[in-house]
């Protein structure tokens, strides 16, 4: 059986935070992509979502690094909108992974309150 490796984004926003199981260590990566978003949201928004996204996404030197950012600039983005339309507790569990062929299946586990 392989190990995770376990990345945490924080309750943030009035959203919980989660863990998110990898077959890889991400961790770099996913908080790499969660600062980013926060620096964006910080910023009043300075340029257009999608390109900031990609263009530090496309630094990434391999696939698993560039997902990791992507769900974690994403998850960020998601509890910010969430704390402005109400949305309510997320699932508990997650997984994605099989429909991406060659990819490593990942594993999103729900967690209360990380700080």
């Amino acid at each position: 059986m392989r190990k995770r490796v376990i990345t945490y984004l924080p309750y943030s926003d009035g959203h919980p935070g989660m863990e998110i199981a990898w077959a890889a260590d991400c961790r770099e990566a996913f908080n790499q992509g969660v600062r980013l978003a926060q620096t964006w949201l910080d910023n009043a928004r300075s340029g257009w979502l999608w390109a900031v996204m990609i263009a530090e996404r496309d630094l990434l030197p391999c696939a698993i690094e560039r997902r990791a950012f992507e769900v974690g600039f994403l998850s960020r983005i998601h509890q910010r909108m969430c704390s402005h339309h109400h949305c309510g507790e997320q699932a508990e569990t997650y997984t994605a992974g099989d429909c991406f062929g060659h990819r490593k299946t990942l594993t999103l586990a729900g967690a209360s309150r990380l700080t």
